[in-house]
Parts: C-alpha cells; sequence; structure tokens
C-alpha cells in the first residue's frame, strides 16, 4: 500500500494543503492519505478501463479527461 501513496504523492501534496486550509492546519493523517491514495488509484483504474473500451473520438482528448477526474478527485475528497 506504500507504493501507492509514493505513486501518489504529489496529489498527496495537494490533497494536504486543501485539508490543512479546511481543518485548521492540522496535516493529515497516514491513514487518510492512504484511503486518498486508494480513491486515486481506483479512479485511475476505471478511467483505464474505459479508455480500453471506447472508440472514435472519445479516445482523442481522454488525457485531458483523465486529469481533470483526478485533479477534481484529489480535491474532493480532501
Amino acid at each position: 500500500m506504500s507504493n501507492l501513496v509514493e505513486a501518489y504523492k504529489n496529489r498527496l501534496a495537494i490533497s494536504e494543503n486543501v485539508y490543512k486550509r479546511n481543518h485548521n492546519n492540522q496535516p493529515m493523517d497516514n491513514t487518510r492519505k492512504l484511503m486518498t491514495a486508494v480513491c486515486l488509484n481506483n479512479v485511475s483504474k476505471f478511467l483505464n478501463e474505459a479508455y480500453n473500451q471506447s472508440v472514435g473520438t472519445q479516445r482523442s482528448d481522454f488525457g485531458f479527461y483523465k486529469k481533470f477526474c483526478l485533479n477534481l478527485t484529489t480535491v474532493a475528497i480532501s
């Protein structure tokens, strides 16, 4: 599981900044960081699966859409 935290360390840093802003400057605990990393990983897997099943023009802008979804997830679950 620590591999997930390492894989999403940049996004977790953003998430922690948002968390601190909303929780009187308290840092995120390791459980919340792991939960956030698992959520990000699940969103990424789901989007990759959707991409592999798509055809045509849906595939052309997938990278931007995936980045948007991961950015939204990063901030929303903070």
